[in-house]
């Protein structure tokens, strides 16, 4: 770890998982930890190091010392005193979180699933969530935000993610001592079970308040108010936890497009993943 202050920072946590997932949600209700820092996803490794001067970089830098209230030229500072991106990261995330008076942080990148090997490389101590959601409504809500919301698109990028999850996890042998698998169903549906494995999982004590999640609205709104974009998934984040999401695909996907994305999943060969997310799902 890099030096940022007094306080010495724990082993990060890294939480992704397919668009629509709950990757989001998952991340509030751990940052209600007293020992951990959460904010806004990062995109870390889209960070091009190599570019440094390039607008694209300065663009992606700006706004990160917007979406975590840094002035811009102290996270230019923190781009001149790290060597790569990965330091940059645990600099950049560790002054948020001593800031915040915690000893940990939390970063929450969809993609981050799809990038564990980068992860161990840079943090051989850090801890993984990928967070698991039935696929029918992962496109339900992409339908619902008009995202990715055709079945070719879902069924793509749903494939990349879930597939390369599934291949990392394999080439580096992943234990449960580094990475674990959520169910978003089962989140919202006993939040508390779920939140106790996730805490013991990263090695904090218990504290009722991450299993309650009453809504966020100030990521919402700073969002909002920095791009000019209204976030589908931060406006859901300002409402309270609850049941009402899971089986949603019953009023939105129609059984023809169930049945193309079965047909064009088992083309990639993630048809008995597809299945098994399925069957998981709690009658609802």
């Amino acid at each position: 770890m890099f030096d940022g202050g007094a306080m010495e920072m724990q082993p990060p946590i890294f939480i992704g998982g397919m668009f629509k997932s709950g990757t989001t949600l998952l991340r509030a209700m751990l940052g209600q930890h007293s020992k951990i820092a959460s904010g806004l996803e990062t995109y870390w490794f889209d960070l091009d190091w190599d570019a440094l001067v390039g607008s694209d970089f300065a663009v992606r830098i700006g706004r990160l010392a917007q979406f975590y209230e840094f002035e811009r030229s102290a996270v230019d500072e923190m781009v001149r005193a790290s060597s790569s991106v990965i330091e940059f990261l645990d600099r950049f995330l560790g002054t948020f979180a001593r800031r915040e008076g915690k000893r940990r942080w939390v970063e929450k990148t969809p993609g981050n699933i799809i990038h564990m090997d980068k992860i161990f490389r840079g943090w051989p101590d850090a801890k993984v969530i990928h967070i698991k959601r039935d696929p029918r409504d992962v496109y339900a809500s992409l339908k619902q935000a008009q995202k990715w919301d055709t079945v070719e698109e879902f069924v793509e990028r749903w494939c990349r993610f879930m597939g390369g999850a599934e291949k990392v996890q394999h080439e580096l042998k992943l234990g449960p001592d580094r990475y674990l698998e959520v169910s978003y169903e089962k989140l919202v549906l006993q939040p508390r079970v779920v939140m106790k494995s996730v805490v013991e999982f990263v090695g904090e004590d218990w504290e009722e308040k991450v299993a309650q999640f009453s809504g966020k609205s100030d990521d919402y709104e700073m969002v909002l108010q920095l791009t000019g974009k209204a976030s589908t998934t931060l406006e859901r984040l300002q409402e309270p936890l609850s049941q009402q999401r899971v089986g949603i695909w019953k009023g939105v996907v129609a059984q023809d497009e169930l049945k193309e994305i079965r047909k064009l999943v088992s083309r990639f060969g993630l048809l008995n993943l597809y299945d098994a997310l399925v069957a998981q799902a709690p009658a609802h």
